[in-house]
């Protein structure tokens, strides 16, 4: 097994954390390594032109040319770097869907009560069409809308939007606002070129299907907007601009992203895109063997359906508010050494599961198990 995740697990939520390969974590570990051999060459020589490498590496999985990329931590920071470089006016707007991720959120509402400004959402259904997604995103925007966030593969509910579509309603509605897509979950998931969508930053995780160590994340933005924005530490490289005032956040282990080409040429070995569309297959079944279990059915969105990533809903009653999906969780994991991810959206209970390389059909099948074993309790 390339993996070293616990082989009595069966380990059902790869899109939370990621996991990273035994060869991926072996390259971060040598690049540690070769640090503390001379930590000062390392830092002040060796490390500007292996980062620009990782870069490259990480741009070219998104079809970008290594200074179109910047290295983050994670997309909440990737965002907060966008919200920091937007200037606030009491009365002006921030844009997110119902479907968005809580951290973004909680950033656009902290910025807003700071600048008297608001937030306003997007609302649209699991089984909502493309068309009416469309609609929810440019009836929520308008004249006061400084900023609109667009998520490209949605968390809570495994549905991937129409971003292209979203971005040229929502320009037409708010011609003035930034529009930066969370695509936390898109690298080495849902092949995109950033620049091809017509929106203006976009930022997404490298450790989440990317099988770079935690914690890792690329953000492109639009060249006119490069010299606007700002890494959220301001050090030694911050005159070199964008992308690479963003190599040199203090002094920070930089070893997992050194890891970056290595995770790639993972991914690449494993067939790449072939492989995600196997995983898919393998995870369409394990849905489909879920809600048979369970007397339910599996959530198939209207728009495309997150190849990896997918929800089937629970039975009536088995979560009633958010507090019991937590609870769920921890009894799935402690009770029964299953990791799976449940979600409570919009007043309906769901189980969201995931299928990567080192899943097999037992794992859904104790999954279905599991859920059926807590409902008879």
């Amino acid at each position: 097994m390339e993996f070293d995740l616990d082989p009595a697990v069966a380990y059902l939520n790869h899109g939370s954390y990621g996991a990273v390969p035994q060869q991926v974590h072996r390259a971060a570990t040598a690049f540690r390594q070769r640090c503390e051999r001379n930590p000062l060459r390392f830092n002040r020589l060796e490390r500007s032109e292996l980062l620009a490498g990782a870069r490259a590496a990480a741009a070219g999985l998104l079809h970008r040319d290594a200074d179109d990329v910047a290295l983050v931590r994670n997309v909440s920071e990737g965002v907060s770097t966008i919200l920091r470089s937007i200037e606030l006016r009491s009365g002006d707007e921030l844009v997110i869907a119902n479907h968005g991720y809580g951290a973004v959120r909680l950033a656009l509402e902290d910025l807003s009560r700071r600048a008297a400004a608001r937030v306003v959402e997007a609302q649209f259904g699991i089984e909502a069409e493309r068309e009416e997604i469309v609609s929810a995103y440019a009836g929520a925007a308008g004249p006061r809308t400084r900023l609109v966030v667009v998520d490209q593969l949605t968390a809570p509910t495994a549905m991937v939007l129409p971003v292209a579509e979203i971005a040229a309603a929502v320009r037409r509605a708010a011609p003035d606002a930034v529009i930066l897509v969370d695509a936390a979950h898109v690298p080495a998931h849902v092949d995109v070129d950033p620049a091809a969508l017509g929106v203006d930053s976009w930022v997404g995780n490298l450790h989440k299907w990317g099988f770079v160590p935690r914690a890792c994340a690329a953000l492109w933005v639009a060249p006119w907007l490069r010299s606007e924005i700002r890494p959220l530490v301001s050090s030694w490289s911050l005159a070199a601009g964008f992308p690479r005032a963003w190599d040199e956040p203090g002094t920070q282990d930089v070893s997992g992203w050194l890891a970056i080409p290595a995770a790639v040429d993972f991914f690449w070995s494993l067939g790449g895109f072939e492989q995600v569309r196997r995983n898919a297959a393998l995870v369409t079944d394990g849905q489909e063997h879920v809600a048979g279990k369970l007397g339910t059915e599996p959530v198939v969105p209207r728009v495309e359906a997150a190849p990896m990533m997918r929800l089937v809903r629970l039975p009536e009653g088995m979560l009633t508010c958010e507090e019991d999906a937590m609870v769920l969780y921890e009894r799935l994991s402690t009770q029964f050494a299953v990791e799976a991810a449940p979600i409570w959206f919009e007043g309906s209970g769901f189980v969201r599961v995931t299928g990567q390389v080192y899943n097999r059909p037992d794992d859904y099948a104790r999954l279905a198990d599991a859920l059926l074993s807590i409902q008879a309790s």
